[in-house]
């Protein structure tokens, strides 16, 4: 016979209870919140980790990126364990934080020694490199693996997942009640009762067209450590397009990652640096994290009761109906300090003091405010979002100096710890996320506000406010200013890449243009990944909110559509799978601020969120209890559901019983 001709092997086959697609913090939550829930007595759970980075650190965390990426939250603020703060029904405290983990490290030493050496100096307010969160992230896998013994078994491939295929089951199965095919890029395949979708960012969608200059290095937006900025030569005129956590990432890796030293005199340049203009749709890079620890400001009208009202209303309009209580929240926090540090300033101080909470939403509140505070100190929200508002330079030594100025000014609010109004500003915005995650992901805000007033407004402002990077990053490009390595562009022109707006004649020539930024979610964009893969194949869809207008088509938030109390993903029918979920950023729109991690001592998001995957993923893999005969039954022959079929209260209907319900 000929060879050709002989039986070709199939691919590699594996089986598994349950595949989780992601090792990066989610998925390392979800295998954690498995081991805490899983039976202690039956058939071992077999479950499979599959992720082509380092299992536990992930693509964003991995130990080979560059030291220069540092995390942008402090060592106190970062955990992937439950604590008793955690409000679940299920065990909790399995593991350390991430500061408990490096006073570990550092009395017991470390087989990475970047880890060790980091947690010999560390302090719980420092921000560590991010290769280090992943050296933590790898050991709570490892102590996960552990707890879970022979209870439940963790195996983990190091491959991407390439599609998921359901595998049919019996004939008069509503589902897939074969479980999933996942095919892996090298080759393999495994069959699995069930599958979890923790895959993090997407990735880019695909490139348009190359535009009319193919001379420009153009790096898209993406991953900091994926940048090919080693094609970008010393001296190289260089457009940074874009101010948060990104291009501060950028930033050090092309000075810092390039020799460059900073020091209390300032940066001295290694003579590698490319010359970097810096444009931003605000004008300016974010502002500085205010790190003041265990500070709150006052709050009297985003209550819950409020909340809770708004969340039950039929539909809701973000700018119309939550704007205002969560401004004059935003008010309160701002005048507060001033009347603490300023009240000598002020004609009427009591007179304001019983104001700010006592007046309500309104002309009548803003008049008696503007009135009752001079100029230089009252709350201008537009001014804060648009620092650059009508203002124009002479040249761009001029905008630069101005730029220096504002710095200045930014880095002294951001570490002051008497915590003036500009940090108190920062301040009630974060402390303001609970009520507006409440009220995003309630369900009834329509399509057009979520797109024009979450995604199109407050996100990027609150970002721009409170979501920006370390004070240590502020004062490091206020350095590269000086040394002359770094100019700010501030906004363009209309129409333009690289022709700046405040400042006439001035247009950047570049060598090179980087999109500083992670795309944004948008799982209906052409491009690559698992998640786009699996609504092109007819498994998922898009996530879309009502429009305002009656009889209006839905509007996509760009998310991939799940059940949102159990993470279960929507088929294009509406129609809910038995056994696969998703969680974490690919959700955001269903979910809100998808990207922030766990903090100790919160009762996180987060957990809950991963504990409710695991929670109905174990009651899924349960066969299901004898069903009852119908109690009524309607002339066509169909069951009526009705409140005589729901679940007594206190107990949960079985998955199977709602597996196609919407």
């Amino acid at each position: 016979m000929n060879d050709s001709a002989a039986p070709q092997p199939g691919p590699a086959r594996a089986t598994a209870d349950a595949v989780v697609l992601g090792a990066g913090p989610r998925g390392v939550s979800v295998l954690e919140r498995l081991v805490a829930r899983a039976p202690v007595t039956g058939p071992a759970l077999r479950v499979t980790l599959v992720d082509p980075y380092p299992p536990g650190a992930g693509r964003v965390w991995w130990r080979g990126q560059p030291p220069q990426l540092l995390m942008n939250t402090m060592v106190a603020d970062n955990t992937v364990f439950p604590d008793g703060s955690v409000r679940l029904d299920a065990p909790v405290a399995t593991g350390p934080t991430f500061s408990e983990w490096l006073r570990d490290i550092a009395a017991r030493g470390h087989l990475d020694s970047a880890a060790a050496e980091f947690a010999a100096h560390a302090d719980d307010r420092d921000y560590a490199p991010r290769r280090v969160y992943g050296s933590y992230l790898m050991d709570a896998l490892e102590r996960i693996r552990a707890l879970g013994g022979d209870r439940v078994r963790i195996e983990v491939r190091t491959a991407a997942a390439r599609s998921v295929t359901p595998v049919p089951g019996p004939p008069k199965s509503a589902d897939s009640g074969g479980g999933y095919d996942i095919a892996l890029d090298d080759g393999t395949r495994i069959t699995a009762r069930a599958a979890v979708l923790a895959t993090g960012h997407l990735e880019a969608p695909y490139p348009a067209p190359a535009g009319p200059s193919p001379e420009v290095l153009q790096l898209p937006g993406g991953h900091p450590a994926d940048y090919a900025l080693d094609t970008i030569a010393p001296g190289a005129e260089v457009l940074l397009r874009g101010g948060g956590l990104n291009a501060f990432d950028v930033l050090a890796l092309l000075t810092l990652g390039r020799g460059g030293r900073f020091d209390e005199h300032g940066y001295t340049p290694s003579g590698r640096e490319p010359h970097i203009w810096i444009t931003t749709r605000r004008g300016v890079p974010f502002h500085a994290r205010v790190d003041t620890p265990g500070v709150r400001v006052p709050s009297a009208f985003l209550t819950p009761e409020r909340v809770a009202a708004l969340a039950a209303r039929e539909r809701l309009d973000f700018h119309a109906d939550v704007v205002p209580w969560l401004t004059a929240d935003l008010e309160l926090a701002w005048y507060d300090r001033v009347l603490t540090l300023h009240a000598d300033a002020l004609p009427d101080p009591d007179a304001l003091r019983r104001d700010l909470t006592a007046l309500p939403p309104g002309p009548d509140r803003g008049h008696v405010l503007r009135a009752a505070v001079p100029e230089p100190l009252r709350l201008d929200l537009d001014a804060i979002a648009e620092p650059l508002r009508d203002r124009h330079f002479a040249d761009p030594a001029e905008l630069n100096a101005w730029w220096a100025g504002h710095l200045d000014a930014d880095l002294a609010a951001a570490t002051d710890p008497r915590l003036p109004p500009r940090a108190a500003l920062a301040v009630a915005v974060r402390q303001a996320r609970p009520a507006l995650r409440t009220l995003i992901t309630a369900g009834n805000l329509s399509g057009e506000s979520y797109r024009r007033d979450v995604l199109g407004w407050f996100n990027g402002f609150a970002n721009f406010v409170s979501g920006g990077p370390p004070a240590l990053r502020v004062r490091q490009l206020r350095a590269l200013l000086a040394a002359g390595v770094v100019a700010l562009l501030g906004p363009v022109r209309p129409g333009t890449r690289s022709a700046s707006a405040v400042v006439e004649d001035l247009t950047v020539r570049p060598d090179a243009v980087i999109d500083a930024w992670l795309p944004g979610t948008d799982v209906g964009a052409d491009g690559p990944g698992l998640v786009r893969r699996l609504i092109a194949d007819g498994l998922g869809r898009a996530h879309r909110l009502p429009a305002a207008a009656p009889g209006a088509a839905p509007l996509p938030t760009g998310a991939l559509d799940v059940r949102a109390r159990d993470g279960r993903i929507r088929r294009p029918d509406g129609t809910v799978h038995h056994a696969l979920f998703a969680v974490g950023v690919p959700l955001e729109g269903v979910r809100w601020t998808t990207a922030i991690g766990a903090r100790p001592g919160t009762d996180a998001d987060f957990f809950h969120e991963t504990d409710r995957v695991a929670r109905e993923l174990l009651r899924g893999l349960t066969p299901p209890p004898p069903q009852p005969a119908p109690a009524d039954v309607g002339a066509s022959g169909t069951t009526r559901r009705g409140r005589a079929s729901a679940a007594p209260a206190g107990h949960p209907r079985h998955p199977h019983s709602e597996e196609s319900q919407p």
